[in-house]
């Protein structure tokens, strides 16, 4: 029996601690295989996806002009995470 989604959610800045608009940040891997899932940050550079089983995901984030930045973290049964990510120029 499938557990419930997790809920991976948190906000992009820039170095300065600015939040970025329209970031894009989606899985990279995960305990199964993904369709391709993505969401983009909205106009306070917040975003949320949906984990679809308990597991390790490796998650990643772009923005024009900015280096890409990859985190992991670990998603339990209808656990809710929030992710600080910060991009380099």
């Amino acid at each position: 029996m499938a557990g419930k989604p997790g809920l991976i959610s948190g906000v992009v800045r820039d170095p300065n601690g600015k939040p970025i608009i329209d970031a894009r940040v989606y899985f990279t891997g995960g305990p199964e295989p993904l369709p391709d899932i993505a969401a983009l940050t909205n106009s306070n550079g917040e975003f949320t996806l949906s984990a679809p089983s308990a597991g390790t995901y490796s998650i990643e984030s772009n923005a024009d002009g900015f280096s890409p930045k990859a985190a992991t973290v670990a998603v339990a049964s209808g656990q809710r995470l929030h992710l600080d990510i910060r991009l380099e120029r």
